[in-house]
């Protein structure tokens, strides 16, 4: 009886000291204090943002062709577009009165020759010498810029 007791608790002993061999194995060798390092794709990040946005677009001599305004831009360098809040798009053609392109969000391309307005877009056409003016709504409108926004002269 004493011979089969003692068998049993150097059973146990056994048992818990492979226990905490594995356990201090686990911890030393397996699980490392591995230090990680993960990088980060800011690719799809903004570099700036601008409040009450305007930009003036001009021709050759002058004569202001475009005024952009919104109330945020906010430009991606990675593909060179820029997110725009509340656009508001004024077009000036000689002999008419301005075009008004109003919505509540706006993309310029990296070309900077576009806009495109979406959300409750509203353009409306003065009266001119030439037109009756008037008023036209859409979701979504693509508006082409005289002379390009060159984004990259604008901070």
């Amino acid at each position: 009886m004493l011979r089969r007791l003692l068998s049993e608790k150097t059973l146990l002993i056994a048992a818990c000291a492979a226990l905490a061999a594995m356990s201090l194995w686990l911890q030393f060798v397996v699980l490392k204090d591995e230090v990680v390092t993960e990088e980060i794709d800011r690719s799809d990040e903004p570099d700036y943002y601008i409040e009450n946005f305007t930009a003036v677009g001009m021709d050759e001599l002058g004569e202001r062709r475009y005024v952009l305004e919104a109330e945020r831009m906010v430009h991606f360098p990675a593909d060179g577009t820029a997110l725009l809040d509340n656009p508001h798009v004024i077009q000036y053609e000689p002999g008419s009165a301005p075009k008004h392109t109003y919505a509540e969000s706006g993309w310029v391309g990296p070309a900077g020759d576009e806009v495109l307005m979406t959300g409750n877009v509203r353009v409306i056409q003065g009266r001119g010498a030439s037109s009756g003016g008037g008023v036209m709504k859409t979701e979504k409108m693509r508006v082409r810029l005289k002379k390009k926004l060159d984004m990259s002269k604008i901070n």
